[in-house]
This record gives structure tokens, C-alpha cells and sequence, in this order.
């Protein structure tokens, strides 16, 4: 009973968390009163003192003939560049829309260059999602205060307040689950709309290979022209809906702002392993011949997102399910489907679609790449990925793979690599620290993990965003992305995936051979399998190709001629985090249609 009244206080009170409308008008007036205003550019010049920007006149010709071009953006320094060039270019107005952005080394060159363009006079707007971005309330009242064409909102603040402490998280779960739970995963970034930016990353330096501890292996995609006024749109609706606050609204943020002035931000100064990026960022040969000459010229495209909460909009227009979009995409499809996620957790909904298109198409090809234990940021998630893998490889047929945490192709995913090695030997570490135990072979090397988000139907439609294909992105967080109807560019994007899944850079899972397959397997030697050996014999393993042989499907004959075990979670030599998997798996089914 004291339980259950806990939880109903908590939940009338958690309304009532938001600042009252006298401290609202408050905190707006010192805003108002004390907000830098000055420009470091002339108001006469139109400009703004921007740079030129061949990315912005393919997006205004684009815009004005009609046209559609994406760029694929599959490595994080130039992502970082991009957006870095574009943010300098900017004329007239900045929009970013994010689920994370850190303090590290990255993020805070990001942020000054936002404010560095507010100070030119654009219009900054940027938005947030409040559990895993900036919380620290002084910086946010500095960051607001620097100057009024710079404004921040939090979406979904929990208890209105931009840091949590543990005991909020526990009421918060407590009295309101699914809204605290409910969570705005979109990533996008537009420029005088005319230029967009979409996919996986977030702002952070493992986004854009300069963390030393753990790379996110990503994608993105630029986009010139008319659909960047429809990303436009599904911005203003975020911005401008009620679960959206502005950051000097929030309690402990508006609290730090009543006390005394806070001191102005220190004058900004770029660690030197950034210097050479923001260097390029300057040279419009470079980034023509990065940007704009790699783009592709498409006849067909549709920009998707979910409207807040998952709702429909208030006039009751029907709110279109982009799951169901883009599940019905995937059904379409005859020959092949390549879905590439950080996380495999297929929720019902998408069991049953993969098993009708098994059922349409015996022989179609389902391949799925994402995280092996030794990559992953999420162990939990895993945890259930594991479990179902008999489910996923011998039931509906798909061919998983999973990244190996040292991928032989790294120097070429990352072009920063070999600075990366130098930089951890030197002891250089990022602020931002990964989830989860990271005991996975030593190496002078940062893990990498992958966190794209894309698939490619029939070699001829694609799909990239910010859509994990799991539960929580079917009923919980809010996404976004892109889908491309055109042959060459859903085939540059097919092999790029299919590189990923080489058998240097990933493992496949396969049922253990059977009896008869058994006499003839290559046979493993116990001690190159770092597992916890009392669960060696699961119904499946992972499995690496032996030197000299060819590749085959796991439904092959000679599978087990060509590949040998390396266990279920190679290259993992923690005893502990191996059984964490297996009891999270075991115990913790309810989880599921949160991850």
C-alpha cells in the first residue's frame, strides 16, 4: 500500500515539477535583459560573413530545378567536416536536432561553431533529447546567455530538470514508465534549407573517429534540395510541441540562472588534433570534390518521421505508422534484403513479417549485420540477441553477422586510425565513457561497435536513418530517416554493407553441426575459445572462415569445412560478462519490448 501511494504521489506531482509562471516570467526577463545581442558581423551585409559554400549552391540549384541529390556519408571525420563547412556557410538559419550531444572534444567544437554562427546573426535553433545530452546547469545558462539567436530546448525533460539524480530515475520509472521511457531518438541537421543531414550519428567524438576507447562505425546522408523543407517540418513539430522545453525553463537550470551572473564562457579554443579538420573545412576544393561530386542524382525519395509520442497530429489527421512503412518495403522485396543494425531484437510484429517473406520466397536472401558481445555498447540488448539466435538463424533463415570489435578493414572505415592509435598510446581519452564492461582483447587500437542504421531491398530501394528495427524504435522512440528508390544508390550502399560482413571484419552465426556434419567440421582447438565453457554446446555459434577458404552461406554443405567455432562470444575474456549475457537472457524476457 505505501508503495502504491508512492507511486501516485509521484505521478500528480509530476506536472507540477514545471516552473511556476511567475518564475517563468522571471527567468525570461533576466534572459531578456542580460542575453548578448551584438553581432560580429555588419547587419548590412546579407551574407551574414559567411563562407561560400559549393554545397549550398548544389542545394539551391537543386531547389530550384527540382532535382534530388544525396551524398552518402559513411565515415565520421569527413561527417564531422560536412557539418563543420555547413555551419560556416549558413546565411540565414541552423536547425540540429539530436538524441545526444557530449561535452568531448567534438561536441564542444560543434557547439562553439553554432554560437560562432548566432554571433554572425543565424538563427540557431537546437534541440535535444534530455536523458543522455548536455547536463550541466551552469553551462546551459552560459550556453543561453551567449547570445539570443542561440536557443536550446530539452525534449522530454523528466522533472523538468536537465540532470537527474539516481533517485529521480528510480520515480520516474516508478510513476511513469512510458513517459519517462518515451524518447526522441531523431538526428537531423539543416542549413537555409537548402542542405540536410540524416541518419545515425549523433554529436560526440566516437561518432566521428576521434575517441580513442570506442569507435561507432556509421552512416549518414546529405541532402540537396526540395525535401529538406519537409525535414523542415518535421523539426517544427518537435520544436513547437508541448514536451519540448526550453533549456532556461528548466528547474535546476533556471535556478543557477536567479543566483548571481554566471561568468561568461571562456574564450574557445580548439584542442590541436581538431586544428587539421577545421582547416579543410576552409578548402571549397576539398569539399566539392568530398561532397558534391560523389552525390547522386535521384528520381525518387521520401523523407519519413514520427510525429512527438508517437502521436497523432491535434486536428486528427491520421498519424502514419513508419514501422509499418518501412516493414511493408521490406516485404516487397523478391531476392534480397540487407538490414544492417547495432541491435537484433525482432519484436513479434517483425518475426511474423520475416517468416511470410521466408514463406513468399523460400529462397530469398535475409542477411542481417550488427554488433557481436565483443563490439556492443548495449550488453543487455545483446543479451536477448543471443537468446533468440536459433530463432533468427534457423527458423526464418537469415544470415547474421556479427562485427568483430578489431575489424581488419578499421584503417579504411576510419580515416583517422593510425592517428587514433597514436593519440591512445600518447594517453589521449575522450569525456564520454561506454556502457557496459569493455574486456575484450587488449589492443593499441580503440573498439569499434556499429551503430548505422540502413537496409537495401532488392538491390534497388534503400533505406538510412535513425530506425533500429527493434521494439523500442517501433513503440517508444520517435525516428526519422530517408528512403531512396534508385539502383545506384542502393547499390553503393548494398556494397558498402556487404564489405562490412566480409569475413575480416565480421563473424557469422551458424547452427552447430549436427552429427554427421560433425565428422567431417574443422575441428577447434578449446583454447583459442575465450568462453565460459560450461555453455560452450548452445544450439549456436560463431564462426570464423579458416585460412584458404572460400565463403559460404551457413545452409551449405561444406559450411563447416570452411569454417571452424570460435564460441559464442569470441575475443570476450571476461568470465563475468559472459554470464551476464546468459542470465539476462535467461531472466529478463520482459525487457524485451523496451530494448
Amino acid at each position: 500500500m505505501r508503495k502504491l501511494i508512492f507511486i501516485l504521489v509521484a505521478a500528480c506531482l509530476l506536472p507540477a515539477c514545471s516552473l511556476s509562471q511567475k518564475k517563468v516570467q522571471m527567468v525570461d526577463a533576466r534572459v531578456s535583459e542580460s542575453r548578448e545581442l551584438s553581432l560580429s558581423c555588419a547587419t548590412a551585409r546579407a551574407d551574414r560573413c559567411a563562407q561560400d559554400s559549393p554545397l549550398l549552391e548544389l542545394g539551391e540549384a537543386a531547389l530550384r530545378e527540382g532535382r534530388h541529390h544525396l551524398t552518402l556519408l559513411e565515415y565520421g571525420e569527413p561527417s564531422l567536416a560536412l557539418r563543420l563547412h555547413l555551419i560556416r556557410a549558413a546565411r540565414n538559419a541552423i536547425d540540429v536536432q539530436n538524441f545526444i550531444l557530449r561535452k568531448d572534444d567534438s561536441g564542444e567544437l560543434f557547439l562553439n561553431e553554432l554560437l560562432d554562427a548566432a554571433r554572425r546573426g543565424v538563427k540557431v535553433r537546437l534541440l535535444l533529447d534530455q536523458m543522455f545530452s548536455l547536463s550541466e546547469a551552469r553551462y546551459l545558462v552560459q550556453l543561453t546567455m551567449a547570445h539570443g539567436n542561440l536557443e536550446i530546448r530539452f525534449y522530454n525533460p523528466s522533472f523538468y530538470k536537465a540532470k537527474m539524480a539516481k533517485h529521480d530515475w528510480v520515480s520516474a520509472v516508478a510513476c511513469c514508465f512510458r513517459r519517462f521511457n518515451q524518447r526522441m531518438h531523431n538526428k537531423l541537421m539543416m542549413v537555409d534549407e537548402r542542405v540536410g543531414i540524416l541518419g545515425g550519428r549523433n554529436i560526440a567524438d566516437r561518432y566521428f573517429d576521434y575517441d580513442t576507447n570506442y569507435e561507432f562505425k556509421d552512416r549518414d546522408v546529405a541532402v540537396f534540395g526540395a525535401t529538406v523543407r519537409d525535414m523542415g517540418v518535421s523539426f517544427d513539430w518537435f520544436w513547437e510541441n508541448r514536451k519540448t522545453v526550453p533549456v532556461q525553463h528548466l528547474r535546476d537550470v533556471a535556478n543557477e540562472l536567479l543566483k548571481d551572473p554566471p561568468a561568461e564562457l571562456a574564450p574557445y579554443e580548439p584542442p590541436p588534433r581538431l586544428r587539421p579538420l577545421l582547416e579543410s573545412t576552409l578548402d571549397t576544393r576539398l569539399m566539392r570534390a568530398s561532397f558534391v561530386d560523389p552525390a547522386f542524382a535521384v528520381e525518387r525519395l521520401e523523407y519519413f518521421s514520427d510525429r512527438p509520442r508517437k502521436q497523432p497530429p491535434a486536428d486528427g489527421t491520421p498519424q502514419p505508422d513508419i514501422t509499418q512503412e518501412l516493414y511493408d518495403l521490406l516485404l516487397s522485396a523478391r531476392q534480397s534484403v540487407l538490414i544492417q543494425s547495432p541491435y537484433m531484437v525482432l519484436s513479434r510484429r517483425a518475426r511474423e513479417l520475416f517468416a511470410e517473406l521466408r514463406r513468399r520466397n523460400p529462397d530469398i536472401e535475409l542477411v542481417y549485420s550488427t554488433n557481436s558481445l565483443a563490439s556492443t555498447d548495449a550488453d543487455t540488448v545483446y543479451a536477448h540477441t543471443h537468446k533468440h539466435k536459433k530463432r533468427y538463424v534457423g527458423e526464418l533463415g537469415f544470415h547474421l553477422y556479427e562485427l568483430k570489435p578489431y575489424p581488419a578493414d578499421a584503417p579504411a572505415f576510419f580515416p583517422r586510425w593510425s592517428e587514433l592509435i597514436e593519440e591512445k598510446k600518447q594517453g589521449i581519452v575522450s569525456k564520454s565513457v561506454v556502457s557496459g564492461d569493455n574486456s575484450t582483447i587488449p589492443m593499441p587500437a580503440p573498439r569499434v561497435g556499429l551503430h548505422s542504421k540502413s537496409f537495401v531491398v532488392d538491390g534497388r530501394i534503400a533505406m538510412i536513418g535513425s530506425h533500429n528495427f527493434d521494439p523500442r524504435s517501433e513503440g517508444f522512440n520517435t525516428e526519422n530517416g530517408l528512403i531512396v528508390w534508385d539502383e545506384a544508390f542502393a547499390q553503393t550502399l548494398e556494397r558498402l554493407i556487404r564489405r562490412d560482413i566480409d569475413p575480416h571484419n565480421s563473424w557469422i552465426v551458424a547452427l552447430r553441426p549436427d552429427r554427421e556434419q560433425e565428422l567431417t567440421a574443422i575441428q577447434t582447438d578449446p583454447e583459442n575459445i575465450t568462453e565460459f565453457l560450461p555453455w560452450f554446446y548452445g544450439s549456436t555459434s560463431v564462426y570464423e572462415l579458416a585460412p584458404g577458404k572460400q565463403p559460404l552461406p551457413p545452409e551449405s554443405p561444406d559450411f563447416y569445412r570452411h569454417y571452424y567455432s570460435v564460441g559464442s562470444f569470441p575475443e570476450v575474456i571476461a568470465t563475468r560478462r559472459q554470464i551476464n549475457i546468459l542470465f539476462l537472457g535467461s531472466f529478463f524476457g520482459f525487457l524485451e519490448p523496451i530494448l
